[in-house]
């Protein structure tokens, strides 16, 4: 009796990740065809900001911002490394944030 429970459990996971999968296809396609991202806040069309060469998206209702997988790292880095090369007194608010001057 464990055997059809197996293969019950494995069926459930292999439907469970058909759906995810057929989603995730169902996203990529509506991004590669230029509609833009709704706000998870407001359900609205989001806009695209290009924020120090990352392009990211904006709330324009709510003003959040959302960023992909490595984007948040990527401005952490070229705002240290803007921060290093800076030569004034004053202090970023990032560095402060992250325990710098």
């Amino acid at each position: 009796m464990s055997d059809s429970w197996k293969e019950r459990e494995k069926a459930a996971e292999n439907s469970y990740f058909d759906k995810e999968n057929r989603l995730a296809m169902e996203k990529l396609a509506r991004r590669v065809a230029g509609e833009a991202r709704k706000s998870p806040i407001t359900g609205n069309p989001m806009q695209q900001r290009v924020m120090d060469g990352v392009t990211v998206d904006v709330c324009p209702d709510s003003g959040g911002i959302w960023l992909d997988g490595g984007e948040l790292e990527e401005l952490i880095k070229i705002a240290m490394e803007k921060e290093k090369t800076k030569t004034s007194s004053g202090s970023s608010w990032l560095a402060s944030l992250l325990g710098g001057k």
